[in-house]
């Protein structure tokens, strides 16, 4: 009787697991301490960044690969690894999507040791952690809106374009009037889109990657750009 309770008690957790993430195969998560322990102990542990490629060059566990949710080629790599490896998801600034495309590839791979990062990259640092930097984007002094300060600002600046940098489910949910979407995830290929002659408001969630935003555009040449202080959360959390 107590072994048939376990049982489904493990079935229990899996699905609500499963369920809690969206993700349609086996997928577990492990704690900062945990993943730091595997990779201390030289464990064969793959860490993939799979959130936006600027945020991962700007910083990123150590040994991690920068391979963003849309990755065209996930399947080719996973097919590479050993099939020993324990693979590691997560993001920098912003929780991974419960449809990242990268990780269901992994799972159509038939790859059995797959995890999520438990609080992704800032957990990892809060943990004390080390992280590394291959292409640091210097930060830039620039001015936040508050929300409550957001209609007033748009009325006193010059040509206002709010700039969504959410990811496409998350702008659909919800946005900001007159927003348009440029997830941070593709801002590197699509920031010449984006037109010179405006007055830009960078916003995300919560107030995280607003900033690497905003700095990466002031330095490809947009002289106008503010940040959303707090990113969507906040806005809300006011609008109540």
């Amino acid at each position: 009787m107590k072994s048939k309770t376990l049982l489904l008690l493990t079935i229990v957790l899996t699905v609500f697991c499963m369920t809690k993430w969206g993700w349609a195969g086996p997928i577990r998560q492990v704690d900062a301490q945990t993943l730091g322990t595997w990779m201390g102990q030289s464990q064969k542990v793959t860490v993939i960044d799979a959130g936006s490629l600027l945020a991962c060059l700007d910083t990123k566990i150590p040994g991690a690969w920068c391979l963003p949710c849309d990755h065209e080629k996930g399947a080719a790599f996973f097919s590479s690894l050993p099939r020993e490896n324990k693979i590691v998801f997560y993001a920098a600034n912003q929780p991974l999507d419960a449809d990242c495309d990268l990780i269901r590839q992994a799972q159509d791979g038939d790859r059995k040791d797959l995890y999520i990062l438990e609080g992704g990259l800032t957990a990892w640092r809060k943990a004390g952690n080390p992280v590394v930097s291959e292409k640091r984007i210097p930060r830039i002094a620039l001015a936040a809106v508050k929300p409550k300060d957001l209609s007033a600002w748009k009325k006193t600046v010059n040509n206002p374009l709010v700039v969504d940098i959410r990811s496409p489910k998350a702008f659909a949910a919800g946005h900001l009037d007159g927003a348009v979407n440029f997830p941070l995830t593709r801002l590197h290929v699509e920031y010449a889109e984006i037109p010179l002659d405006r007055t830009l408001l960078m916003v995300d969630e919560d107030g995280t990657g607003s900033l690497l935003a905003a700095s990466y555009l002031a330095r490809k040449g947009f002289p106008n750009v503010r940040r959303l202080k707090g990113g969507m959360a906040e806005y809300r959390r006011g609008t109540r």
